[in-house]
C-alpha cells in the first residue's frame, strides 16, 4: 500500500489539502438529524416544572370566614335597631297636633306614610323661580308659534317636480345606454 491509499482509508483528500465544500448530506444524515430532533422534542414534552407554583392548601377553618360573617351580622343587626328607632321618632313627629307653645287654629291630622308637613311660610325663593317658569312658557310659546308658521307655509320641495326631474334622468339614461358611439 501506498501512502496516498492509506490516507484515503482514513477519509483523507490524499494530498494532505483540506476540501472547502462541505460533505453533502446522506439520507443516513438526514435521518439521523431527524431522529435527534424528536428525541430532543420527546424529552422537552417529559420535562416537569422544578418549581411549585400552585396555590397552597386551603383548609376548611380558613375557608368560611367566621369572624367576618360575625362582623356582618352584627352590622346588620345595628342597622335594624337604628332603622327600629329611627321608625319610632318618625311616628311620634307625625302623631303631634303641632309645636309646643304654639296653638294651632285648625286641628292637625297625624301625616300618613310619604306625606309631607304643610308649608307654613312661603319659599324665599318664590319671585326668583316664579320669573324662571315665567321665561320658560315664553320661549315655549314662541318656537310653538314658529312651528305653526311653518306648518301653514308651503313646502319648498315639490313632488310633482321630484319625479318630472326623475323620469328626465331616466330617459337620459336609457338614450345613453342605446347610442352607439
Amino acid at each position: 500500500r501506498t501512502l496516498t491509499d492509506a490516507m484515503r482509508v482514513k477519509g483523507g483528500t490524499g494530498g494532505g489539502a483540506k476540501s472547502s465544500a462541505p460533505p453533502l448530506p446522506t439520507p443516513y444524515m438526514k435521518w439521523e438529524r431527524e431522529r435527534c430532533a424528536k428525541i430532543a422534542e420527546d424529552k422537552l414534552k417529559k420535562v416537569k416544572a422544578s418549581v411549585d407554583n400552585k396555590p397552597p392548601p386551603r383548609f376548611k377553618h380558613m375557608v368560611v370566614n367566621a369572624k367576618k360573617a360575625q362582623l356582618e351580622e352584627d352590622r346588620l343587626v345595628e342597622i335594624e335597631h337604628q332603622n327600629r328607632k329611627l321608625l319610632q321618632q318618625l311616628s311620634k313627629i307625625s302623631e303631634r297636633k303641632g309645636v309646643e307653645g304654639v296653638e294651632e287654629l285648625s286641628p292637625k291630622k297625624p301625616l300618613r306614610r310619604g306625606e309631607a308637613p304643610g308649608a307654613r311660610g312661603k319659599s324665599l325663593n318664590l319671585l326668583n323661580r316664579q320669573r324662571e317658569l315665567d321665561r320658560i312658557e315664553r320661549e315655549n310659546a314662541a318656537i310653538l308659534r314658529r312651528i305653526q308658521e311653518q306648518n301653514n307655509k308651503d313646502s319648498e320641495f315639490s313632488v310633482a317636480k321630484m319625479e318630472r326631474e326623475w323620469k328626465e334622468v331616466q330617459e337620459h339614461r336609457r338614450m345613453c345606454r342605446q347610442w352607439i358611439g
